[in-house]
């Protein structure tokens, strides 16, 4: 298959040689159609970069979240166990 450069030279080799409209006019359409599938593929390819960074975000937030969660019970447990010390200290 060739790449849409390789078609824009033939083109440019076509209008050198003097090619006939028809022909030239036909490899500008071949040209505009692979441009116009390169244009839906970058849409198609932002569209989902753009879900990927979402996605990818909200997994951080998560992650914020769960981990936020974490500190807190560890903080609570380390509270805890502290005046569990302290109560025993006290006693003794």
């Amino acid at each position: 298959m060739k790449t849409l450069q390789e078609d824009i030279d033939d083109l440019d080799r076509m209008v050198d040689r003097g090619a006939a409209k028809d022909a030239i006019r036909s490899q500008i359409r071949l040209i505009s159609r692979e441009v116009a599938a390169l244009q839906a593929e970058k849409e198609t390819l932002f569209a989902a970069h753009a879900k990927l960074r979402e996605s990818h975000a909200k997994l951080k937030d998560s992650q914020a979240e769960r981990g936020d969660a974490a500190w807190d019970a560890f903080q609570k447990e380390a509270k805890e166990k502290q005046r569990i010390i302290q109560s025993h200290m006290l006693k003794h």
